[in-house]
């Protein structure tokens, strides 16, 4: 895991770097903010580094389709990875990598952060225990963080998920009430009181009350998999509610990848290598459109099947839940390429300069977006 001399910025560590809250949470800046005391981790060394998330995608889908539970009772195609800096204060100039699911994670972790699961020190075992929490959420997006810590009864600092309080409480509302009409028709089915339904929403942020299980239950899910069905519709709603936020820039994206300000301007001093360049953009495009097609696919079915429910034919939206898990995290796969490649694309094209890049910018914007439109990521032991 030694540094490589001389080497070229990988576009992978930019993805880290630059992909935003829903890619990486630094430790290193927000540790540095927060009193000892109050520090999420408790190695020195965890909090001078990079979490992030990055997509590994089984080379076959397990049987049962997209929308059926099938046997992918553990199906977590995105994983978690540990960034280290060589230099905490100069990231980009490379470190060192650790994956919570590698075989030698637990060596490697013990020897560069000074954790290990067999530990004597009960503050070092809850490092290791918050890191397999955090890899159970398919983003490191403030607001799925916190809902999921929460769930889990872990106290933590909230100024390491930086979150706007407005954001929260319209994204709540919203879930709420896109839920609500659910239980408010099951509810006018069984001349049950309002009171009756307002415990019920409240169950919505705190599966483990009874009345969450009540109603899952009347779904046919065991018990047991309340918790994880609760996160996982309340994350399809609040990834319908970020695709609203997210499609106009997608959209402009899709635009410029077929205008002539695609054209490198200088594209007359590299004609030789043109039609490359040409082929690597409609790759681009190509998965660009993949990623819009398949949250598509997915939001269809879920307004479907809830537009069903409210129309007193329930069977697709149980359908539905029992493989909510799945549609969650190739959900939170798409929207965190989606939300990547507007974040790539708005740093890089500029209406200050007609929107338009030279063949060199075009080529490395190119690399930039190949990694995170990915489903299925090489990991490198450094950067």
């Amino acid at each position: 895991m030694n540094a490589v001399v001389g080497k070229s910025f990988s576009p992978l560590l930019d993805s880290i770097l630059y992909g935003g809250s829903s890619v990486s949470m630094n430790l290193a800046l927000l540790s540095r903010e927060a009193k000892p005391e109050t520090r999420l981790f408790t190695s020195h060394a965890l909090n001078g580094a990079m979490l992030f998330k990055y997509p590994n995608f089984p080379d076959r889908m397990p049987s049962g389709g997209l929308f059926d539970g099938g046997d992918m009772d553990d199906f977590r195609p995105i994983e978690t990875g540990i960034y280290i800096p060589y230099d905490g204060r100069r990231p980009r100039e490379g470190g060192s990598a650790i994956y919570l699911r590698q075989k030698n994670c637990d060596v490697l972790l013990q020897d560069y952060l000074g954790i290990w699961a067999e530990s004597g020190n009960e503050r070092l075992r809850r490092d290791m225990d918050l890191l397999l929490m955090l890899d159970h959420v398919p983003s490191l997006d403030p607001f799925l963080v916190k809902d999921y810590l929460d769930s889990q009864q872990v106290a933590y600092d909230p100024s390491y998920l930086q979150l706007n309080e407005k954001e929260v409480a319209l994204i709540r509302q919203m879930i709420s009430a896109k839920i609500g009409e659910i239980i408010d028709k099951a509810f006018a089915a069984g001349k049950r009181p309002a009171t009756d339904r307002e415990r019920v929403v409240s169950a919505l942020w705190n599966p483990a009350l009874p009345e969450a299980r009540d109603f899952i239950a009347a779904f046919g899910i065991g018990e047991g998999d309340a918790p994880v069905v609760f996160a996982a519709w309340k994350g399809i709603t609040f990834y319908q509610v970020q695709l609203r936020g997210i499609a106009p820039k997608v959209a402009e994206m899709i635009r410029w990848f077929s205008s002539r300000d695609a054209v490198p301007f200088d594209a007359s001093m590299n004609r030789t290598y043109m039609d490359q360049l040409t082929m690597f953009r409609e790759r681009i495009v190509a998965r660009l459109k993949a990623q819009v097609d398949e949250t598509r696919a997915i939001m269809h079915e879920y307004d479907g099947a809830h537009a069903a429910f409210l129309g007193g034919k329930p069977k697709r939206l149980i359908q539905f839940l029992k493989g909510a898990r799945r549609t969650y995290w190739v959900l939170a796969s798409c929207l965190s390429a989606l939300n990547s490649s507007a974040s790539i694309f708005s740093a890089d094209v500029k209406p200050s300069r007609g929107n338009r890049l030279s063949f060199e910018e075009s080529t490395q914007m190119f690399q930039k977006l190949d990694i995170v439109l990915a489903r299925k990521r090489e990991v490198p032991a450094s950067f």
